[in-house]
Order: structure tokens, then C-alpha cells, then sequence
């Protein structure tokens, strides 16, 4: 067994004052967690930047900045080492590279005992509940650890937490054949990315929409979301209707435009399309939800069972692309959510907090 990690009593970690713009980010010390019993403490080697969960809290004008106690650390999905354990946690955990799934359920409540625990009314977030993982430490349920093999890259771990299981989920239920196509719009972001990575084995046929980005790699085709006969050109890159949409971005123009060229009896599929303040509405047409036989399917999260499955498929080989996953200083916070915001950054970002032979030299 790994002898134990001497944990610091305080820690470099983004901190939150106050709600608003980038600028209320700041870099400073705190207090360094210590694991309540069933509990671990990990020691950050990345952390997801999400613009659903840390760049629309940020604001306090989003639905989860009404859980944020201020001060507040934001940052959920991440990886590292473990090194520390709370009563009643296996000691041999201690010393693991895990990746940190970034929410917990309350394990008693009907959706949990029914194994529908994506569904839990008691779901709790790491960075919204409690104090997140913009940090050099970070404290969680045993629960939400899963170890990583030793191969892989703890960069891609953390990025693989915020949108594997989430984006398996989707795929379950978009309900895919072999030879199927489907609609992806917002086709550089990140849960985008790992969807495709994730079709490769499936023989699906993915047309992504973009604002910025066309082009063609394998199974994917990527249309420009503004051109006028986007309808059309859907439907001769995918050959015919296509059988579902995986939509996390519901921009409603866009919407608008693919939904009359789906097959009949075809899926759509939303999550994590609440990135802005300014929460988007779609207009959906009620007769032909009927009529098409069509079903749209909201996917909150992901279930303890989908995200067991999705990282045996990490130690069984499924990888992130080459160069999806960029890694920025945690100090640089602030201007990371600053260029995404602005569209300069798409795709995976994951923030690197200091080692604790550097941590004196971050700057205030």
C-alpha cells in the first residue's frame, strides 16, 4: 500500500466572492478539506471547465446559483490522486488515480431505489452544493470516484468524467441502430466531441452543426448551422431522415430548421442546454409530435450503472480524439471563462491547479 500523502492545511483554490463577471474569480489560500466519514479527499491533477455548471453559475443568473452559498469554489468533474479517506472509506483507495463524477444521489429516495437514480430529487453537485474542485484539494462521497487506469492521461480523465457517461446516456436513449444517422448540433463542443468519439463503434453517421467549423472525419459530417438550406444539406449527408438529434444547444433558429427532416418515429435528445443565463425556448410543434410519432426526451444526468459501464469501456480501450483536451493554470480561471464565453475556446477545457512545490510562486 502507498504510504500516505502529507496534506497541507490550506490550499490554492479559485474562490468566488460574489457573483458576476470572469473578474470575480480570484486565486487565493483556504482551508484544505477534510474527509467526513464515506468520504475522500482527492488531490486535483485537472478539473473540467463546464459552461453549464461554472460559467452560468458564475453569473447568478442561473437556476444552479441559487444552491451557491458565497463564498464559493466552483468546478465539479475531475481527476487525481486520492489521499485521504474518511471513516468507514476502504484505506486502500488512498493512493488511487481516479476520475471524480461530479454529482451524488441520496441513495433511499424512489428514483434510486428504482435504480433511476439520474432522477434523484436529492441529487447534490460537487461546485453548486458544496465547495468544487477549482482547487489543489477537493472533498467528495467515496461514490463519486471511479479509478482510471494507469495509461490513462489524468488530463483526459477529468474531461471523460464531465461528458462519457452523460453522453453514453444519450446514446442509450436516442436508441441507435447500426447505419443510423443523427443531427448534432453544436458539434465542437465538448459533450459533442465525446458523442462522436462514442459513435465510432456503432456505425452511426453523425451531421453536426456548427457556427464555425465544416468539414468531414469518418462517420462525421459537419454542416454550417447558419446556411439556409440546412435542411436539405442534412439530408443528403445523411442519405435520408435521420433517426435522431442529440441537441445540447436547442438554439431555437436551428431547431427549427432540422426537426422537419427527422425520420419518422425519431428521438431528440436534450441535456445540458442551459450553458446562458438567457435559458433557450424552443418552439415545438405538438402535432407532429403525434403525428411523426416523435419523442423528445430530456437526459438531466446519468445513472451510477451508465457510468460504471462507460469507464469499463475507458479500461477497455475508448479514448478521447488526439488534441481534444486543453490544459490551462488554474490562475488563468478567469480568462478561460472569459474566451469561452466569447466562442475563443470550444471543446474540452480542464483547468491545472499548482503542486505543492509551486503553489507559493501562483500569483495572487
Amino acid at each position: 500500500m502507498p504510504r500516505p500523502e502529507t496534506v497541507p492545511r490550506s490550499m490554492r483554490a479559485v474562490v468566488l466572492d460574489e457573483f458576476g463577471a470572469p473578474e470575480m474569480l480570484r486565486l487565493r489560500d483556504v482551508p484544505t478539506p477534510v474527509p467526513a466519514p464515506g468520504e475522500v479527499v482527492v488531490r486535483v491533477a485537472a478539473v473540467e471547465v463546464s459552461r453549464t455548471r461554472d460559467l452560468g453559475t458564475r453569473s447568478g443568473k442561473h437556476p444552479f446559483s441559487q444552491a451557491v452559498r458565497l463564498p464559493h469554489v466552483l468546478g465539479g468533474h475531475c481527476s487525481g490522486t486520492v489521499v485521504g479517506a474518511g471513516d468507514g472509506v476502504p484505506r486502500d483507495l488512498v493512493g488511487r488515480r481516479v476520475a471524480v463524477m461530479g454529482h451524488h444521489t441520496c441513495g433511499h429516495c424512489a428514483s434510486c431505489r428504482s435504480g433511476a437514480d439520474e432522477a434523484c430529487g436529492g441529487l447534490r453537485l460537487l461546485g453548486i452544493h458544496r465547495w468544487g474542485s477549482y482547487a489543489q484539494y477537493t472533498s467528495m462521497p467515496q461514490e463519486c470516484v471511479h479509478p482510471v487506469p494507469d495509461d490513462l492521461d489524468l488530463y483526459d480523465a477529468a474531461a471523460m468524467a464531465a461528458t462519457g457517461p452523460v453522453g453514453l446516456t444519450q446514446l442509450r436513449r436516442a436508441r441507435l441502430q447500426a447505419g443510423d444517422s443523427i443531427v448534432l448540433p453544436g458539434a465542437t463542443g465538448a459533450l459533442a466531441r465525446t458523442i462522436i468519439a462514442l459513435t465510432r463503434k456503432l456505425d452511426v453517421r453523425v451531421i453536426g452543426l456548427s457556427r464555425s467549423v465544416t468539414g468531414r472525419a469518418e462517420n462525421l459530417v459537419v454542416l454550417d448551422a447558419g446556411r439556409e438550406d440546412l435542411a436539405d444539406a442534412i439530408l443528403a449527408a445523411a442519405g435520408g431522415p435521420p433517426a435522431a438529434a442529440i441537441d445540447n444547444v436547442c438554439a431555437p433558429d436551428t431547431f427549427e430548421r432540422y426537426f422537419p427532416v427527422l425520420a419518422g418515429g425519431a428521438r431528440i435528445v436534450v441535456s445540458g442546454a442551459i450553458g446562458h443565463p438567457a435559458l433557450p425556448v424552443l418552439n415545438v410543434p405538438a402535432r407532429e409530435l403525434y403525428s411523426r410519432n416523435l419523442s423528445l426526451l430530456g437526459v438531466r444526468s446519468h445513472s451510477a450503472a451508465v457510468a460504471t459501464e462507460f469507464w469499463q469501456l475507458v479500461r477497455d480501450g475508448f479514448r478521447l480524439d488526439v488534441e481534444t483536451v486543453r490544459a490551462h493554470p488554474l490562475s488563468d480561471a478567469a480568462t478561460v471563462h472569459t474566451k469561452i464565453a466569447d466562442g475563443v475556446l470550444t471543446g474540452h477545457n480542464v483547468l491545472v491547479p499548482p503542486t505543492a512545490a509551486d503553489r507559493q510562486e501562483v500569483p495572487e
